[in-house]
């Protein structure tokens, strides 16, 4: 099975730093103590101060756009978009307002109406570069690859030190299989921000699928020393190993990544997978099992699991374990029912 490699994506809150009225900037001191706390990333204390901001003056959309963005950094993303609603009453040509919405749209997964918020944003303020890479963002997760590489193409020409538009413009080429533009990309992410964690561990993947396992097993260490808390680097390092040979170094890894993040039921599997290759069946048994429990519609898991039974010479078991497979996907139907009659298992499949 393929390892599912997770889009990292920061969201960029600009605040009263693009296209805030007049009036705003020299609004009351309860705004301008918002902005600071909000600055120093303490968002409740914030809100309170934009409360004093907006009771002072009902009119600023300035400060329902900061208490908006607040909310979204605490999680209420509800609570924000009708603060960004009302400024954008208040103010329907503020550009802030717009994107920000679109921000917490998209993290509601609303993906259409974050888009339209975007553009809005942009026939606003056609240089906000930040919203090219977040429609870009939101155009992927619809899986338009194609047209989110367009947007980070604009970002890139509007700003061409925007890391996370090189990193998400190489996480597409990657879904289209285009891995040696993926990782000129990651290599850009990297020289501008070289404690990039997530681009050497999606660097390591564009390598990984190259064929290039040592490079990328050098990524993903990289990766780790950056975040060691990172499980699907410890993950996707492990298949590296395992794919060069390395059973029991993947066994570690995949290890790691269960402890980091014990509902991976791909580690398991694969976990699993080397324990069979090593002739550890008993083992390999009970991380399929696990595995199945996390993911009970994975065909290819209970085929595995089968494979293994078939190798322990319990057919009955593995002939259960081979009719489940091919419910779930009966395109496994030809490789799995010679199995059934008389064959013996070779291996775990490959991930």
């Amino acid at each position: 099975m393929k390892s599912a490699s997770r889009i990292a994506f920061l969201t960029v809150f600009l605040l009263s730093a693009l296209a805030l009225p007049a009036k705003a900037a020299e609004s009351s001191g309860s705004y301008r103590e918002a902005l600071a706390l909000h600055r120093a990333g303490k968002f409740k204390e914030a809100i309170r101060f934009y409360d004093k901001a907006i009771k002072a003056d009902p009119r600023s959309a300035a400060a329902y756009v900061g208490r908006g963005a607040a909310y979204a950094r605490l999680g209420e993303r509800e609570r924000a978009i009708k603060d960004y609603d009302e400024a954008i009453r208040i103010d329907p040509k503020l550009p802030d307002a717009y994107y920000n919405r679109g921000n917490a749209f998209d993290d509601l997964k609303q993906h259409e109406r974050a888009i339209k918020d975007y553009d809005q944003a942009l026939r606003l303020n056609p240089s906000l570069s930040a919203a090219y890479n977040n429609r870009g963002f939101a155009y992927y997760k619809l899986g338009q690859y194609e047209r989110a590489i367009k947007d980070y193409d604009q970002a890139l020409r509007l700003d061409s030190k925007l890391a996370h538009a090189y990193f998400n413009r190489a996480n597409a080429h990657s879904v289209l299989k285009q891995y040696e533009k993926a990782i000129k990309d990651y290599n850009s992410a990297i020289r501008l921000n070289r404690k990039y964690g997530q681009a050497y561990r999606q660097r390591g993947n564009a390598h990984s699928n190259l064929g290039q396992h040592e490079l990328a097993i050098n990524d993903f260490t990289e990766a780790i020393r950056f975040d060691s808390k990172d499980a699907e680097a410890y993950y996707s390092r492990g298949l590296a190993k395992r794919r060069l040979g390395r059973h029991e170094a993947a066994v570690q890894d995949y290890t790691v990544a269960i402890q980091l993040n014990p509902k991976h039921a791909e580690a398991y599997n694969n976990r699993a997978n080397a324990y069979s290759l090593l002739g550890q069946y008993e083992r390999a048994i009970q991380d399929y099992t696990e595995a199945i429990k996390l993911d009970p519609r994975n065909a290819m898991i209970y085929g595995n699991r089968g494979l293994v039974k078939l190798r322990q010479e319990k057919d009955a078991e593995a002939e259960k374990d081979f009719h489940k497979a091919i419910e779930l996907d009966p395109s496994l139907r030809q490789k799995l029912e010679p199995l059934m009659n008389g064959g013996k298992g070779k291996g775990a499949a490959k991930p």
